[in-house]
C-alpha cells in the first residue's frame, strides 16, 4: 500500500530528498520499496444469533501512533471484511449501531480503577493473513422465543477433551468426541484458535476463559460421525463447538464453546 497514507507508512523509513541546482543538475537516487502488505481479513457475527452483522466499520490504527489510522465501512449482508495491514504493530476496534464496541484484546491497561483488559496489538508478516472472528454483543439483547427454539434439534453432548483440558504433546494431533443426536442426518463443527495470554495479563487478571482474539481455524459440514480428528495450529488455547442438521439441512442448537490449550 502506498506509505504516503500516515497508516501504511513505517515510522523509521526517511524519504530521500533530492536538491537540483544549475552547478549540480543531476543525481543518483537510491529507492527503497517498503515490505509488500500483509492482510487482515474477518467476519463480524451476532453472539445471540450466530448470523452476520451487515453494516459495520473496522477501525485499525497503528500500536505506537494513533493518529496513523483508517477504517473501512462494510455494507451488506456477508458480514466479512478485508483490509491491508501496515508493516508495523497495529489494533483495531469494530463497530455498529446497537451493539457494544469489539476491541482487538491480550493486553493490560493499569489505572487507578485496577487492571483490565486493554487492546493488543498485532504484526502482520510481510504476504501474511491475520483472521479474526469477531462476535459483537447486543447492548439490549431480545429474549429467545421457546417455541422457536424448540423446533430446532438440540446442542449435541460434547464428550471429549474435557473443557479446559491442557495437552503437552507434539504433534498436537486433536480427537474432538460427541454424543449422537436423535433426529440428526449430519454434523457441523468449528473450531477457533485463541491468543497466549500474556505473562503481566496472567500475573494481574484472574483467567476469566475468554477467548482473545479467536481466529478461525477448521469450519466443516456434512460430518456423519460423532468424532472429528485434525492437527492443530500451534503452542497455544483453542475452541470448539458442535451441532447437529436435521433431514431439512436446518442446523440445531449449537453446543457451548469448549477450550483446550497446547502447550507445545
Amino acid at each position: 500500500m502506498p506509505t504516503y497514507s500516515l497508516f501504511y507508512k513505517d515510522p523509521k523509513a526517511v524519504n530521500p530528498e533530492v536538491i537540483l541546482t544549475p552547478e549540480n543538475p543531476a543525481a543518483n537516487v537510491s529507492v527503497k520499496l517498503e515490505p509488500q502488505s500483509g492482510l487482515i481479513t474477518g467476519k463480524v457475527i451476532d453472539e445471540e444469533t450466530d448470523q452476520p452483522v451487515g453494516n459495520f466499520a473496522v477501525w485499525t490504527w497503528q500500536a505506537r501512533d494513533h493518529s496513523a489510522r483508517t477504517h473501512l465501512d462494510v455494507h451488506g449482508q456477508s458480514g466479512r471484511f478485508r483490509i491491508y495491514a501496515p508493516t508495523v504493530p497495529f489494533q483495531m476496534r469494530v463497530v455498529t449501531d446497537g451493539y457494544e464496541d469489539w476491541v482487538m484484546g491480550g493486553g493490560v491497561l493499569v489505572s487507578l480503577a485496577g487492571a483490565r483488559k486493554g487492546p493488543g496489538s498485532l504484526l502482520v508478516r510481510t504476504g501474511g493473513n491475520a483472521e479474526f472472528a469477531v462476535y459483537l454483543k447486543k447492548k439490549n439483547p431480545t429474549p429467545v422465543d421457546p417455541a422457536l427454539a424448540d423446533k430446532r434439534l438440540p446442542a449435541p453432548i460434547q464428550l471429549s477433551p474435557a473443557d479446559k483440558q491442557v495437552f503437552d504433546t507434539f504433534p498436537r494431533n486433536t480427537r474432538l468426541v460427541w454424543n449422537p443426536v436423535a433426529g440428526a442426518v449430519s454434523y457441523g463443527l468449528e473450531v477457533e484458535s485463541c491468543w497466549n495470554r500474556s505473562l503481566e495479563e496472567k500475573k494481574r487478571l484472574p483467567d476469566d476463559g475468554e477467548c482473545i482474539n479467536p481466529s478461525p481455524y477448521e469450519e466443516k459440514y456434512g460430518l456423519h460421525e460423532v468424532s472429528y480428528e485434525f492437527f492443530f495450529k500451534g503452542a497455544q488455547p483453542g475452541r470448539w463447538r458442535v451441532w447437529a442438521i436435521d433431514k431439512d439441512h436446518k442446523a440445531g442448537v449449537k453446543s457451548p464453546w469448549r477450550r483446550f490449550s497446547f502447550t507445545k
